[in-house]
């Protein structure tokens, strides 16, 4: 489930195939699982800039794969909801809530029987080709009042 808005009233298409395709990152192969998805919408030299990842997950359409496996196997039935989705040109924002119970240790946090929130920020770079070639990534343990 998600939400989206943009703060122009008018949106391009090309800004909507954008918006699609970065709400396909998360949606389908994080939230959704389908893996394959990210040979698709990638580009093959994709870069996931987080200063917190190792680089086994940063780099190119398997690392994706791998940050999309660990997530699921430590929190299966999490929950991923966007918030505010802004574009412009050939960059995407979207803000998001990730919540689940971590089953399994999950990047440095470990897992526990109360539900954990994790708040962040998104910015996806895309390519002439139509593909995400670059996404910049912030997030938190912890959510806003």
């Amino acid at each position: 489930m998600y939400t989206s808005s943009s703060t122009a009233t008018t949106r391009t298409k090309q800004q909507q195939e954008n918006e699609t395709l970065a709400r396909r990152f998360h949606m389908e192969i994080f939230r959704e699982g389908k893996l394959a998805v990210a040979d698709e919408i990638l580009a093959p030299d994709f870069v996931l800039r987080n200063p917190v990842l190792p680089s086994e997950f940063t780099y190119g359409p398997k690392g994706v794969k791998r940050f999309a496996s660990i997530v699921a196997e430590s929190s299966p039935g999490y929950e991923l909801i966007h918030h505010d989705t802004i574009s412009n040109e050939d960059k995407v924002l979207i803000r998001w809530t990730y919540t689940g119970m971590l089953k399994k240790e999950m990047l440095g946090i470990p897992p526990s029987d109360k539900p954990v929130t994790i708040t962040g920020f998104d910015l996806f770079r895309i390519a002439a080709n139509g593909k995400i070639a670059e996404m910049w990534q912030q997030f938190n343990v912890g959510s806003w009042p």
